[in-house]
């Protein structure tokens, strides 16, 4: 997958996620974490905001990063890229696991995530 493409995709689904989670944090929160309730549940809302934000910043710096002319610096982005995202995936590997939360799906997009960014590190290492 060419690296503009890669990073269009990474950037939209982080922004997607990110919109899911503003649109309605209790929701998630609700299904991701069952059992939570009073004053735990609320707060897991608030990070659940927060968390969004964060995305949203993501997603919009992965976006504007597509127009990186440099292949050093593509390879460091994407290297990044694999690294930030693979950070995640285990994380939420390892709660779904452990039954600390419900992330099978978080697990798998961040997993697929990595796997886009590492095929297209290493097209960009044979086109150097």
């Amino acid at each position: 997958m060419p690296y503009k493409l890669t990073l269009t995709f990474c950037a939209a689904v982080l922004a997607l996620i990110s919109l899911r989670m503003h649109i309605d944090p209790a929701g998630i929160t609700a299904g991701e974490f069952p059992y939570a309730q009073g004053d735990a549940f609320d707060v897991a809302v608030t990070i659940r905001r927060l968390i969004a934000s964060l995305l949203f910043v993501i997603a919009s710096i992965t976006f504007f990063a597509r127009g990186i002319e440099s292949v050093k610096s593509q390879q460091s982005l994407l290297n990044g890229c694999i690294l930030g995202f693979a950070v995640m995936a285990i994380t939420v590997g390892i709660m779904t696991v452990t039954q600390i939360a419900n992330l099978v799906i978080a697990a798998v997009v961040f997993s697929v995530l990595t796997a886009l960014c590492v095929f297209s590190r290493i097209k960009v290492n044979l086109n150097k």
